[in-house]
């Protein structure tokens, strides 16, 4: 009983230290939202604005949006359908700032953010292995399931502090050749699912297989946005491991010709995503029927308002897996 006691005593006071998006009660004063995670070397960008509410949030359309970088006037946006829609050019070391205000100024909100410098991929080797299924059983005997293994070598900017973070995005793409009625069909299918349990940093320190052990004391967090910190570089260099399945879900069986086309993009993003990401990460896992699990706060830079503001730096790498169809 005293430990449970403990760990409620640490999830109150780290809860009292943190600028966080807690629970509104009914008389709370409206206040602009702000949703804009945006990217470098993106024409897409888009800023979100809502108000808030007690039990729905309201589209903000008659909001302006004053863009700085390095101090000076970017850019004036303004609403554009639900969005407003960002045209400025983002580079390496460039201090953002952002003014939204709505109803003619009564309610305001700002933020900033810099953007940190990309990481390098300095080489991705590539091997195919097999790896047991840990909850699946046949015939009272283990599943293995075939993987292809990326060992990523990634390097730290020298220009970078050392305690910076980062975050990895794959994608793959599954094109399937095969005869249907005495013609060729293709079928495409695109999946951004990978297995990261092997790796440290993808794991925050704690690599190793994925078993369902029951009730846990503490609430398992899942790296849904694979996000991992610098910390586990050493002199600004990692290796990293990552496992993408050989699915025949997507490489169909009866294929005559199969290829898979992998994007692998490594973000350097600013602290003040990571947590909100990591905690996001944590709602999703959230059960309110267990007690121990703590509610989740998410983080909040946003002044005047609430929400979340940052611009990610991103770094691409492309590969091609030709004749999937032979693996099986």
């Amino acid at each position: 009983m005293k430990k449970y006691f403990l760990f409620l005593c640490v999830f109150v006071i780290l809860s009292a230290c943190t600028n966080t998006i807690g629970y509104l009660p009914d008389d709370e004063p409206k206040k602009l939202i702000v949703n804009a995670m945006m990217q470098t070397e993106n024409n897409d960008n888009r800023i979100y604005l809502h108000y808030t509410g007690w039990t729905a949030t309201t589209p903000v359309t008659d909001g302006i949006i004053h863009l700085y970088i390095n101090g000076k006037l970017s850019e004036t946006i303004t609403a554009e359908d639900d969005y407003y829609p960002v045209k400025s050019i983002f580079r390496t070391g460039d201090k953002v700032k952002i003014e939204a205000s709505s109803e003619n100024g009564k309610y305001k909100a700002k933020a900033e953010t810099r953007i940190s410098a990309p990481l390098q991929i300095i080489n991705v080797d590539t091997t195919y292995i097999s790896l047991r299924d840990y909850n699946s059983w046949v015939g009272g005997k283990p599943v293995y399931d075939n993987y292809l293994r990326l060992n990523i070598q990634l390097k730290q900017p020298d220009i970078e502090a050392e305690n910076t973070y980062y975050r990895l995005e794959i994608k793959q793409i599954f094109y399937s050749h095969k005869w249907h009625d005495g013609r060729d069909t293709l079928s495409i299918d695109t999946t951004y699912n990978y297995n990261y349990i092997y790796d440290t940093a993808l794991t925050d320190g704690k690599p190793g297989h994925a078993i369902d052990e029951g009730f846990e004391l503490i609430q398992k967090w899942n790296n849904y946005f694979g996000l991992f910190k610098s910390c586990y570089f050493k002199n600004r260099e990692y290796n990293m491991t990552i496992d993408l399945k050989e699915d025949i879900n997507y490489i169909h069986i009866d294929s005559q010709k199969a290829e898979r086309y992998i994007s692998i993009r490594f973000y350097s993003i600013s602290e003040s995503e990571h947590r909100y990401l990591y905690a996001m990460s944590s709602a999703l896992d959230f059960d309110a029927e267990n007690f121990i699990y703590a509610v989740p706060l998410i983080p909040n830079n946003i002044k005047g308002g609430i929400g979340i503001f940052s611009i990610a730096n991103q770094v691409k790498y492309k590969l091609k897996e030709e004749n999937c169809q032979d693996r099986y």
